[in-house]
C-alpha cells in the first residue's frame, strides 16, 4: 500500500477547495423580483389630456338700443329665470334745438310720404283705365273693328302705366321707412321715464357682467354672459396627431375634477380648425378642441373648472396584455423575462397597441405565464429568482 506524503496531499487539498468554492457559488441566493401573471381581459387605448368645463351655448346679452344703461343690481354668479329683467336702458335725451330739428325732419318725411301716396293713387287710377282700354281694344280686334297696331298700342300703354305704379309703390315704401326712422329718433326726447328693459332669454347663471356701472352704451354693446339653463360641457385641446384618432361617439372617462368618482361622457364633436398654442417649454404646438358631453354633471362643478379626460379610441374584451414595465427592447425587438420553475428565460414578443399601463401582445406569450416586472441588470436568462 502506497502512503501519501505531505507534498502529495497539497495539490489534492487545493483541488478539493476549488471544487467546493465552485459548488458554493452555484448555490447563490435567488434574485428577488416582482412578477405578474398575464391574462386575457378587457383592454383599451386612450388619448389623455387636461380639459375644462364651459357653458354649453352661452348667451351674450347685448344692448338692443343706444341709451344710458342704468346700474344693474345683478352680480356674477346670480341665477336668473327666463323673462327676468337683467338691465334697463334709458333712451338718450336731446336738447331743445336737436328736438326741433328732429321734429322738422319728421314733418318733412311725413309730407314726402303723403305726396308719393297721392301720386300712387293717381298712378293706380291710370293703370286701371289703361287695363280697361286694353280689354276693350282686344274685343274690338277680335271683331275686326280695330287694327293690330291699335291693339298693341294700348297693350304697351298698360305696361307703361303698370311700371309707373310699381315705381311709385317703391317710393311710398322708402318714404314710409324714412318717416318711421325720423319718428324713432324722437323717442324719449321729451321724457325721462322712457326705459327699455333687457330680459333673460333663458334660465341660467350669470358668468360675466361686462358693464357694472351706469354709462351711455351703443346698440350691440355686450352687457352679460349667461349660461344656457346651466348646462355644461367639457372642452379638451388635443395635439392634432392625437385628435385624428378621435371620432364623435368615443366614450370618455373624466377624473381629477375634485371627487373620487370617475365620470363618464362621450365626444360630441371635433372642431374643424386647429390653432397654435405655445407649450410650457416654449414649443409651438398645433392643437384642436374636442367637445365632450358628460352623462351626469356632479353638483358643485361650474364653468372653467379643470378636469382630466381619457378618450377611449380603441377597446376589446378578450385581449392578451402585459404590463408595460415588463417590456424591454433589444436589437431584435421587444422582449420579456418569463419565469418558469423559479428560473428566468428570455422571450421575444410581438406587441400591438399600447395603453396607459398595459400593452397588447400579438405573439410570443400565452395566458397564465409569469413575467418579471422592472427587470434589473442582475436578471438574465438562466438565473434563479424568487418572488
Amino acid at each position: 500500500m502506497k502512503i501519501l506524503t505531505g507534498k502529495m496531499l497539497t495539490p489534492v487539498i487545493i483541488t478539493a477547495l476549488v471544487i467546493l468554492v465552485v459548488y458554493l457559488m452555484s448555490l447563490e441566493d435567488p434574485i428577488p423580483v416582482e412578477v405578474a401573471v398575464i391574462e386575457r381581459g378587457y383592454f383599451h387605448v386612450t388619448v389623455d389630456e387636461q380639459g375644462r368645463t364651459r357653458a354649453r351655448n352661452p348667451y351674450i346679452i347685448a344692448a338692443p338700443i343706444n341709451g344710458r344703461l342704468l346700474r344693474t343690481p345683478l352680480d356674477e354668479g346670480d341665477e336668473v329665470a327666463q323673462g327676468d329683467i337683467m338691465a334697463e336702458i334709458a333712451l338718450s335725451q336731446d336738447d331743445p334745438r336737436t328736438t326741433a330739428v328732429l321734429e322738422a325732419n319728421l314733418m318733412a318725411a311725413e309730407a314726402r310720404l303723403a305726396a308719393v301716396q297721392a301720386e300712387l293713387v293717381s298712378a293706380e287710377g291710370e293703370l286701371a283705365r289703361a287695363r280697361r282700354e286694353e280689354e276693350r281694344r282686344g274685343e274690338l280686334y277680335k271683331q275686326n273693328l280695330v287694327s293690330a297696331e291699335e291693339r298693341d298700342y294700348y297693350v304697351q300703354f298698360t305696361d307703361t302705366a303698370e311700371a309707373r305704379a310699381n315705381s311709385i309703390r317703391a317710393a311710398v315704401a322708402a318714404a314710409s321707412a324714412e318717416a318711421e326712422s325720423a319718428r324713432s329718433r324722437l323717442l324719449g326726447s321729451d321724457s325721462n321715464d322712457v326705459v327699455q328693459t333687457v330680459r333673460a332669454p333663458s334660465n341660467g347663471t350669470i358668468y360675466r357682467v361686462f358693464e357694472e356701472s351706469e354709462r351711455v352704451v351703443q346698440a350691440g354693446t355686450p352687457l352679460f354672459q349667461l349660461s344656457n339653463d346651466d348646462s355644461l360641457e367639457i372642452v379638451a385641446d388635443l395635439l392634432t396627431q392625437d385628435a385624428v384618432k378621435v371620432t364623435a361617439g368615443n366614450r370618455v372617462m373624466i377624473s381629477g375634477w375634485g371627487g373620487d368618482e370617475v365620470l363618464s361622457g362621450v365626444v360630441t364633436r371635433i372642431e374643424p380648425e386647429a390653432f397654435t398654442k405655445v407649450s410650457a417649454l416654449g414649443v409651438e404646438e398645433q392643437r384642436v378642441n374636442v367637445i365632450i358631453s358628460v352623462d351626469e354633471m356632479p353638483a358643485g362643478l361650474g364653468a372653467e373648472y379643470r378636469v382630466e379626460t381619457s378618450i377611449i379610441v380603441w377597446e376589446g374584451d378578450n385581449e392578451l396584455t402585459v404590463p408595460g414595465s415588463a417590456l424591454f427592447q433589444r436589437q431584435s425587438g421587444w422582449h420579456v423575462f418569463v419565469v418558469q420553475d423559479g428560473v428566468v428565460s428570455l422571450r421575444q414578443v410581438e406587441t400591438g397597441l399600447r395603453g396607459r399601463t398595459d400593452t397588447q401582445i400579438l405573439a410570443g406569450l400565452e395566458a397564465g405565464e409569469t413575467v418579471v416586472l422592472f427587470p434589473s441588470d442582475l436578471v438574465e436568462a438562466g438565473v434563479s429568482v424568487s418572488f
